[in-house]
């Protein structure tokens, strides 16, 4: 017969007697959702990148608030020199639904975005970005509380 080892058979029934956590019990997640896009921009380009985010992606998100599309969103950057990634894009939403294709909403901001900025307005900032910038990672992410 095999002798066993009393400290393997104690971490086992150390081990088993461990609870795991469990969502909604330990933890919740949030409904709410938040986008995440990562971009690296070039040295000396970050302020030309920001100047032109205000004319594009800032205000067509200024516009998808007033529509309550978005809850809100940010711009944040990093503020250690050399610091790649250095620009960090977030949009809240409600829920994941609210971020799903939806023809409706869609024609809406078209329409209300159309008032602020021309399509061509919008081509002609935007088309240098490639040249700045290079958007390295998107994330979905769930805010966590813990119970």
């Amino acid at each position: 017969m095999k002798k066993i080892n009393v400290a393997y058979m104690a971490s086992l029934m150390f081990i088993s007697s461990l609870s795991f956590a469990e969502p909604w019990k330990d933890y919740s997640v949030s409904k709410e959702v938040v986008e995440m896009t990562v971009v690296t921009v070039k040295p000396n380009y970050v302020d030309d990148y920001l100047v032109n985010l205000k004319s594009t992606w800032v205000d067509s998100l200024e516009v998808q608030k007033k529509l309550g599309h978005v809850i809100d969103y940010g711009v944040w950057t990093a503020e250690t020199a050399g610091t790649r990634p250095n620009v960090f894009l977030t949009v809240r939403y409600a829920n994941a639904a609210a971020m799903e294709p939806n023809k409706g909403k869609y024609e809406e901001f078209i329409e209300a975005w159309r008032k602020v900025l021309s399509e061509k307005e919008q081509r002609n900032i935007a088309s240098g970005y490639d040249d700045i910038r290079e958007i390295v990672d998107y994330v979905v992410l769930r805010e966590v509380s813990f119970n």
